[in-house]
């Protein structure tokens, strides 16, 4: 027995065969706790860009409300203006009135009606205004050209 080898390989072949299986078991082990990793870092990216989204989702929702908050302000000015443009056109049909206008002005104003012989009538079409041309600034202009003629 002391040279035969047949018997002695059986020995490191259980324990070769046991080392495989505890190989094969870490790396199963390995694997699976790789892909509980991937799930685990899967559900948290899918959470982050449901986040992302959802914020995105209601900043734009908020936007659109503020933009028609804004809007239904300018629609309520809008009405109000034109409420207040129909009140000024009432006001300016009542005061063409020419008999609302001496009304006014004989019983508020306490105007006297002038007599036929104080009316004064002006020709508008022409010119009834003469202009006065002011020799003051001809005698200016005049002095500051002499000087700039001496100078230059």
């Amino acid at each position: 027995m002391d040279g035969n080898t047949v018997l002695v390989p059986e020995v490191p072949f259980r324990k070769r065969k046991y080392e495989d299986l505890e190989k094969s078991r870490t790396q199963v082990e390995g694997s699976k706790k790789l892909r509980i990793i991937k799930r685990k870092k899967n559900v948290l990216l899918n959470i982050t860009i449901g986040f992302v989204i959802g914020m995105t989702i209601v900043g734009r929702y908020c936007m659109i409300y503020n933009y028609q908050e804004a809007n239904f302000k300018a629609k309520d000015e809008i009405d109000m203006i034109s409420k207040e443009n129909d009140s000024y056109s009432v006001d300016l049909l009542k005061f063409r009135n020419i008999s609302y206008i001496e009304q006014t002005a004989t019983t508020k104003l306490h105007m006297v009606k002038p007599k036929v012989s104080q009316i004064q009538y002006l020709n508008l079409s022409k010119n009834n205004l003469q202009t006065n041309e002011n020799t003051g600034i001809k005698i200016s202009n005049e002095v500051v050209n002499k000087i700039k003629n001496i100078i230059f």
